[in-house]
C-alpha cells in the first residue's frame, strides 16, 4: 500500500481543524476565566495564611518579650543576692499565664538562665527570619497583577497594617542579592 506525503498532510490537516472545532465546542475558552479565578482564590487563601502567620509570630514575639524581661530582672535579682527570685518567676505572666517558669523549667541557677535567654536570642531571631520571609512573599504577590484585584485589597491592607514600616530607619531596608533575584526569575 503506498501513502503519499500529500494524503498523509491533508489527513493531518483535517485532524488538527477536527480538534480545533472540538475545543472550540466544548468551551475551551471559559478555562481562561476559570483558571483566573482558582489563581485569585488561592492568592486569597496564602494570604489569610500570611494574615494568620503573621499575626502568630508578633503574638510569639510579644511572649518572648515578656520573658526576656523576666530573665533580665531575674538576672538582676541574682546579683542583689537572689532575694526576689520566686516572685519575678511567679509575677511574669503572659496571657494570665506565667511563661518564665514554662520557659525556665524547674532549674533556676545562673548557668540555666544564661543558656536559656541565649535560646531565647536564637528563637526571636528564627521568628524575625520568619516575619521577614512572609514580608517577602508578601511584596511579592502585592507587586503581581493579582494583587490588584478588588476581591483582594481588603486582605492586602489589613496585612499592611499589621507589618511596621519603618522608612527612616535604613536597618529596615531589604536590599536585593542579585543571585537571589536570578534564582527567583528563572
Amino acid at each position: 500500500m503506498k501513502v503519499s506525503i500529500d494524503a498523509i498532510l491533508q489527513s493531518a490537516h483535517q485532524l488538527k481543524s477536527t480538534i480545533n472545532v472540538d475545543e472550540h465546542k466544548s468551551g475551551n475558552k471559559n478555562k481562561v476565566s476559570s483558571d483566573t479565578i482558582n489563581i485569585e482564590h488561592r492568592v486569597m487563601a496564602r494570604l489569610d495564611e500570611i494574615h494568620n502567620q503573621i499575626k502568630d509570630i508578633q503574638t510569639t514575639l510579644s511572649r518572648y518579650q515578656v520573658i526576656d524581661d523576666g530573665i533580665k530582672m531575674l538576672l538582676d535579682d541574682k546579683k542583689k543576692g537572689a532575694t526576689n527570685s520566686q516572685n519575678i518567676i511567679n509575677a511574669t505572666m503572659y496571657n494570665n499565664r506565667s511563661v518564665l517558669k514554662e520557659f525556665l523549667g524547674d532549674s533556676y541557677d545562673e548557668n540555666t538562665i544564661a543558656h536559656k535567654q541565649d535560646q531565647l536570642k536564637n528563637l526571636v531571631a528564627d521568628s524575625v527570619a520568619s516575619l521577614q520571609r512572609l514580608e517577602v512573599e508578601f511584596e511579592n504577590i502585592v507587586a503581581s497583577n493579582l494583587a490588584r484585584n478588588i476581591q483582594l485589597k481588603d486582605k492586602i491592607d489589613e496585612i499592611n497594617a499589621l507589618i511596621p514600616r519603618n522608612i527612616k530607619n535604613p536597618q529596615h531596608l531589604h536590599h536585593l542579592d542579585a543571585e537571589t533575584v536570578k534564582r527567583l526569575i528563572q
